[in-house]
């Protein structure tokens, strides 16, 4: 009778103990997406979720902040890599050009500021990585503002802009939560 109670017990805590690991993401999305109006909870809980190892799944808040910037930071290396690419199609104009070595500029500089917010985090320095976080968020919005200052001037990269400014906003909501 004691064994079974115990055998019991123990799986009523491992169940509990999966059970709250498997809410993690969505549980912090959630959290996250009330606490900052920008952010998209679908997107927040997708990305992730998409981007974790299934056989090392994060099994605290903590790791979600880092995993969240990670995946920021590959993806604005995705995009300079787009960006390269697209520089070399010689339809484009020189305005069109010029918008995309600025925007190149922009997430190489953020991609740095990225790598100052995992520091910063890190060390527990919460206000420091939120001012980085803020900092790479604004270079999807001004990238996506160099293509507006020419009358008729169509972004190439309004999709990857919205993308990269979704994914800092995670990264700095959750940030957020531990300057609260």
């Amino acid at each position: 009778m004691r064994f079974t109670l115990s055998l019991v017990l123990l799986l009523l805590f491992l169940f509990q103990c999966s059970s709250n690991d498997s809410n993690l993401i969505p549980q912090s999305c959630k959290e996250a997406s009330n606490s900052s109006p920008t952010l998209n909870y679908d997107i927040c809980v997708s990305t992730l979720e998409a981007n974790i190892s299934k056989k090392n799944p994060p099994t605290k808040f903590e790791d979600l902040v880092g995993i969240s910037i990670e995946i920021t930071k590959t993806n604005g290396t995705n995009i300079i890599a787009n960006i390269l690419k697209l520089l070399n199609n010689q339809t484009f104009s020189q305005y069109t050009k010029a918008c995309l070595k600025d925007c190149s500029s922009l997430y190489e500089y953020s991609i740095s500021t990225l790598n100052d917010a995992i520091v910063a985090f890190k060390s527990k320095d919460f206000d420091t990585a939120n001012l980085k976080l803020s900092a790479a968020l604004d270079t999807s919005v001004t990238c996506e503002d160099q293509f507006k200052l020419k009358n008729g001037e169509v972004s190439l990269l309004t999709k990857e802009n919205n993308v990269y400014f979704q994914l800092n906003a995670i990264s700095l909501a959750f940030v957020n939560k531990f300057n609260q």
